[in-house]
């Protein structure tokens, strides 16, 4: 194969893997697009399952506290019914101090519960919280890299010819060459003399000499 076939289709070749690598680029910031909706709608979820666990624990709590006042009003109708003599008013109160000690012990029992899950929620709230940091940084890494993919594309795109990437300074400088070579014999040659004569200062010295001695011999 020619070796200009074999570069034509290298370049083909690399031009094909960066149209894949913009695909893959922006297929992934959906996919990590979507995951960070999933993940936000379950924090909010977990959220409000936290509060709700919340709430719940809070009121378990306020019935334990009004339970344990009911108990101590009926510990003091047994204390004055013994007081008095009324033995069965006294066991009548003393059944409801029973039953009152139960239900308070089902409340705490479920308080423990209640409390246990509060905590669970919030752990699962930091832990999704964390993931959507971690997402969103991801994300925002993977949207600048594939600006910069689409603007290194837009540049290589731009290039002139069939040239889909930035031509090497060597070959630039060799088109250049090219470009000066048909416009020899005109005003380039005469400022190429000039530039030999700068870098020849002997020579300058012997060309102005030539001028005097021709424009004296003139003036003769």
């Amino acid at each position: 194969m020619p070796d200009t076939l074999k570069t034509l289709f290298k370049r083909i070749q690399e031009g094909m893997e960066g149209v894949a690598d913009a695909v893959l680029g922006d297929r992934a910031e959906r996919l990590l697009d979507e995951e960070i909706r999933a993940i936000d709608d379950a924090l909010h979820g977990a959220r409000g399952e936290h509060a709700a666990a919340k709430a719940r624990r809070v009121a378990n709590e306020q019935h334990q506290a009004a339970i344990t006042a009911r108990i101590g009003e009926a510990e003091a109708r047994v204390e004055t019914a013994l007081k008095q003599g009324r033995a069965k008013q006294a066991r009548t109160a003393a059944d409801q101090v029973v039953h009152l000690e139960a239900e308070r012990s089902q409340r705490m029992h479920e308080g423990h519960v209640l409390g246990t899950q509060e905590r669970q929620f919030a752990h699962v709230v930091e832990q999704l919280e964390g993931r959507l940091r971690r997402l969103k940084h991801q994300l925002d890494i993977l949207r600048a890299s594939n600006r910069l993919q689409r603007a290194q594309a837009t540049v290589a795109r731009r290039q002139p010819g069939d040239a889909l990437y930035p031509e090497p300074a060597f070959a630039s400088a060799a088109r250049m060459k090219q470009r000066r070579a048909p416009i020899e014999g005109t005003g380039v040659t005469g400022q190429r003399k000039h530039r030999k004569t700068a870098d020849d200062p002997a020579q300058a010295v012997l060309d102005r000499a030539r001028k005097r001695i021709t424009s004296s011999a003139r003036k003769r």
